[in-house]
C-alpha cells in the first residue's frame, strides 16, 4: 500500500489513481464505479487470453487469483474511491533460460501489433520482462520471477500489476520452451 492512502481489497494491495494511463478507467476518469467491476473483469480475462492465444506453440497455464476491492483517496486530498480489478495467468510451461527473452519477445510484438504502448522492458537475461498499456486504460505485464515461475497479469483502474500471491512454480515441459539449447 502506499503511505499516506487506504486500501481494502480482495487479493493484493498496490495501485494508483489517477495522474498515469494505468490509473484511468475507460472514459479516462480514473474512478470506476463498482457496476463497471465485472466488465473490467471481463475485459482484464479476455486481454489476457488474447495474450496468450498469439504465443506459438501454447504454454499451459492456470488461472491466478483474482484481486479486486477499492483505493482510497491519500488523507487532505479530496478525491473518490478508485475501483479496480485485476487477473492473472501463472504458467505451469518450463520456460528455460534461452527461451525467456523469445518469450517476452513474442508478448511484446504481440501487444505492439495491437496497437498498445510498451510502458517497460528489462530484467536480464534471466528475468526479462514487458508491460504495456491499452487505449482504454487496462495495462498488462508480463514477469519471470527468481525460481523461473512466468506470470502474465492484466489490471483495469488503479491495479498494480503485482502479482503478490506465492510463486507457482512450472512443472510442465515443453520440448520447445522447456528446451535449453537453441
Amino acid at each position: 500500500m502506499q503511505s499516506g492512502g487506504a486500501e481494502v481489497n480482495l487479493g493484493f494491495q498496490g495501485g494508483r489513481c489517477g495522474g498515469s494511463p494505468f490509473g484511468a478507467r475507460p472514459g479516462g476518469v480514473g474512478r470506476a464505479a463498482p457496476v463497471e467491476v465485472p466488465a473490467a473483469a471481463e475485459r482484464c480475462e479476455a486481454l489476457l487470453q488474447e495474450t496468450l492465444d498469439a504465443v506459438e506453440p501454447p504454454l499451459v497455464w492456470r488461472a491466478g487469483a483474482p484481486s479486486e476491492g477499492v483505493r482510497l483517496p491519500r488523507p487532505g486530498r479530496e478525491s473518490e474511491p478508485c475501483w479496480y480489478v485485476g487477473r492473472g495467468r501463472d504458467v505451469l510451461t518450463v520456460v528455460s533460460l534461452p527461451r525467456r527473452a523469445e518469450l517476452a519477445g513474442a508478448v511484446e510484438r504481440h501487444w505492439r501489433r495491437r496497437g498498445w504502448t510498451i510502458a517497460g522492458l528489462g530484467g536480464g537475461p534471466a528475468r526479462p520482462g514487458v508491460s504495456a498499456a491499452t487505449g482504454d486504460g487496462f495495462r498488462l505485464a508480463l514477469r519471470f520471477g527468481e525460481l523461473g515461475e512466468v506470470r502474465l497479469l492484466a489490471g483495469s483502474s488503479a491495479a498494480a500489476c503485482a502479482g503478490y500471491a506465492p510463486p507457482v512454480l512450472p512443472a510442465v515441459c515443453c520440448p520447445y520452451w522447456s528446451a535449453v539449447g537453441w
